[in-house]
């Protein structure tokens, strides 16, 4: 019998809303999702911009809620420390007893961006791609020595220890370089602006790119974002990505308050994440 997949849709928080994070509306709307059943809460990363540190804010919205996941849409990998990052994702994973599930890019291309962050814009790539497999390595538990590129590590051991076994990194991407990386290192792939059409050619390419590198990319593991504005809009765009081959969604409401847009999406979130899938 094929094996089901399971159709899972998040919520994000916009990132250029200076009034409210942290604030009232916030609390309200992580309370509606924690007591609906949403899937998910994503926050962006975005240095420069208005928004805020993901990390310190989903280890506060963790020690406030028992069921709801956490997310990042995507943390901004290259100008971390491997080593202080995966000691801060094993923590907030500790905290939220295993509902963490962190998707990392390269960040934004914006000139003021990198020079705020003192990066080469060619050498994000190498950065991210060295950082994702220290913290595979300790999250394992062993002690790792590992001397590459950015990282130096002697006998280093992760503390605390995760609840996971083992940590199944997402990558952001757009473009084919991006999803071609998702194919060779990572576990699943969110993406954003694109078109259903777009999201499956470039599902293809992944799928070549892991293929090629000898790995499988799970296949509940792909994934869009959606910037929600109308029920009508977003329940057509939810299932032509569906058709496309995505099965996790992460919706960003473009409105002020976004609980009564919420509340209208969730029969259809229910209906979707109900309907059965099987991997093809």
């Amino acid at each position: 019998m094929p094996e089901p997949l399971n159709v899972r849709v998040g919520v994000g928080w916009n990132p250029f809303d200076r009034a409210n994070i942290g604030g009232p509306l916030f609390w309200q709307t992580v309370e509606l999702l924690e007591r609906d059943g949403w899937d998910s809460l994503w926050l962006s990363d975005i240095a420069t911009g208005p928004g805020v540190a993901p990390l310190p804010m989903l280890a506060a919205v963790a020690a406030r809620t028992e069921r709801l996941k956490l997310g990042t849409s995507v943390l901004n990998v290259p100008p971390r420390n491997a080593l202080l990052l995966a000691k801060e994702l094993a923590t907030l994973d500790v905290i939220s007893g295993g509902r963490f599930f962190p998707a990392f890019g390269i960040g934004q291309a914006d000139p003021v961006e990198l020079a705020a962050l003192g990066l080469e814009r060619d050498e994000r790539g190498a950065r991210l791609e060295e950082c994702l497999r220290v913290i595979r390595e300790l999250w394992r538990g062993d002690p790792v020595t590992f001397h590459g590129r950015f990282t130096s590590l002697d006998g280093v051991t992760l503390s605390p220890r995760p609840t996971r076994q083992a940590i199944e990194p997402w990558l952001g991407g757009s473009t084919r370089a991006a999803v071609r990386r998702v194919g060779r290192v990572a576990d699943g792939w969110l993406t954003a602006r694109v078109t259903p059409a777009e999201f499956a050619e470039l599902l293809g390419v992944l799928r070549e790119s892991a293929a090629a590198a000898g790995r499988k990319v799970p296949e509940d593991h792909f994934g869009t974002v959606l910037f929600a504005d109308d029920v009508a809009e977003t329940r057509e765009l939810l299932h032509a990505f569906r058709e496309a081959g995505a099965t996790k969604f992460v919706l960003y409401p473009r409105v002020d308050d976004p609980r009564p847009l919420l509340d209208e999406l969730k029969p259809v979130v229910d209906e979707l994440e109900s309907q059965p899938v099987y991997r093809s």
